[in-house]
């Protein structure tokens, strides 16, 4: 099998999995996966957009729609409260709420991609490494998002 072949199966039957881990709600009843994606305009969620764009979830009879929320930390709050059966985020959301003795479960990591990095403006050429950050504003997503979370 071709690793395209791989990649496009691998990543629908992994989102319709995590889909299907959820609870239901009327929209699965009916059909419909809705899965929130933390930013899908975001490189690191690139795989759920290029599934949906090029018919993968259609391919295996899946009727999902893909709900964007910039961040990760409001996506899992909709799932926690059921208005969506399935969250593409970072890593740590289920470590915290894991440790909140939420039972969530990761079915796929997207990791060929850089986790998070902090830009720098050119404007700033003191700053050459992360212990530089000290007493300067840096930007998140959200409070509470992984952007957040792992800026600390």
């Amino acid at each position: 099998m071709r690793a395209s072949n791989v990649l496009k199966y691998s990543v629908a039957l992994s989102l319709a999995m995590t889909a299907a881990s959820f609870a239901t709600t009327a929209a699965q009843a009916a059909g419909k996966i809705s899965i929130m994606v933390g930013g899908y305009e975001k490189q690191i969620y690139l795989p759920a957009k290029l599934a949906e764009g090029l018919g993968y979830f259609k391919d295996e009879g899946l009727s999902v729609e893909l709900l964007n929320e910039p961040a990760g930390v409001d996506a899992e709050n909709e799932m926690l409260a059921g208005a969506v059966q399935g969250v593409v985020g970072f890593y740590d959301h289920c470590i915290d709420l894991q440790g909140k003795g939420k039972f969530v479960e990761s079915v796929v990591q997207f990791s060929q991609a850089p986790g998070e990095v902090e830009l720098v403006s050119a404007k700033h050429p003191e700053i050459k490494s992360a212990a530089d950050f000290k007493g300067k504003n840096l930007g998140v997503t959200g409070l509470g998002s992984s952007t957040n979370f792992l800026t600390q």
